[in-house]
């Protein structure tokens, strides 16, 4: 063998010592059992030689509880016991507790940090960018109207120590950064919410986010309409939100408190109601016959979407027919689940 490859085998052996990897320390608890039972064989403690109650006895000396129910009952063995056994078996059984409380405290710590990976999370919620006063706003809303045991991953690039037990926190270098985007799952995600700092950020954030994300729900918001118009020009697909359009403000001086119903709408915290939406598993029915099944819910249909529709394809004809796989929109107090419609 070559003397440098016999180097690396011997600073690979010098790291794993003196950083005590599990495989190190589980061969030398093993090598200190294999000892305490030869030298209990040696001074012929034949009770403590079978395999389970070797190991009961061993355990019990390791933590210090010693029960006494088995114990040395020769001299050669107390003395065996006193001077090799206690000494090595209590260093062993310490060092363990010690290195797996390390290690969960270290993966705590990553987490408040930012520095864990979620690449194996699926069907969860990304929201990547954070602005100091929307944000917090935005997570109560997620969080109001989330599935059961779905997760919520925020990715952000400034620094947080995450105190919110609700959402997963990654620290990002930037919101491009192929590496930062996989340890927030967004290959897997569900819906993606991008909503950075600035348009010029959340552009380039929508084409790295959509190369890699094929299947989920992305929507990204923009204050200007002219960026929101390239990204949909390059992906057909993403939802875009824009900030308070000329159209809003307009409306809400013609018809007044429209505005605040419209934020009513919007809001899963802040209303009693609010608007929801549903992909149709029903037969093909009029809109009447869907609309009255709704109300049997407690739900008011508002408008619909025919399945493969552009996004702006809303219908209003209420004497026209609900297929199956349209999309519904209504206004209740809760989100219905999808089998409870079936008709």
């Amino acid at each position: 063998m070559e003397a440098p490859r016999i180097a690396t085998i011997i600073r690979a052996i010098y790291r794993a010592v003196t950083e005590l990897h599990w495989s190190v320390l589980a061969g030398g608890v093993l090598l200190h059992m294999a000892l305490a039972w030869m030298l209990m064989a040696l001074a012929g403690e034949s009770g403590l030689l079978e395999p389970s109650a070797f190991l009961y006895w061993y355990l019990t000396t390791a933590s210090t509880v010693g029960y006494g129910d088995l114990s040395p009952v020769t001299q050669p063995g107390r003395l065996l016991t006193a001077f090799i056994v206690f000494p090595g078996a209590i260093a062993a059984f310490t060092t363990v507790v010690a290195k797996a409380l390390a290690g969960m405290s270290g993966r705590w710590r990553r987490r408040r940090m930012g520095l864990a990976d979620y690449r194996g999370e699926r069907e969860h919620i990304v929201l990547v960018g954070y602005e100091e006063q929307r944000t917090p706003r935005m997570i109560d809303e997620l969080v109001a109207d989330a599935e059961p045991d779905q997760d919520l991953i925020l990715l952000a690039r400034r620094d947080l120590v995450n105190e919110d037990d609700r959402i997963r926190y990654v620290r990002a270098r930037s919101l491009t950064a192929r590496e930062d985007l996989l340890r927030a799952g967004i290959p897997t995600a569900a819906r993606v919410i991008i909503f950075a700092s600035n348009d010029e950020e959340t552009l380039a954030a929508a084409l790295a986010i959509t190369a890699m994300n094929r299947g989920g729900h992305i929507v990204c918001f923009f204050q200007e309409e002219e960026n929101a118009r390239l990204l949909t020009a390059h992906c057909p697909n993403v939802e875009v939100v824009l900030a308070p359009s000329v159209e809003l403000v307009v409306k809400a001086v013609k018809d007044p408190g429209s505005s605040h119903l419209l934020h009513i709408l919007a809001s899963h915290t802040d209303a009693a109601a609010t608007l929801f939406s549903v992909t149709w598993p029903g037969k093909d029915a009029p809109f009447g016959a869907v609309t009255s099944h709704f109300l049997r819910h407690g739900a008011v249909p508002v408008s619909w979407r025919p399945a493969g529709g552009a996004r702006s394809d809303f219908r209003f004809d209420t004497k026209g027919t609900i297929s199956s796989g349209d999309r519904i929109f209504y206004v209740a107090d809760r989100r219905l689940p999808a089998d409870a419609l079936a008709v």
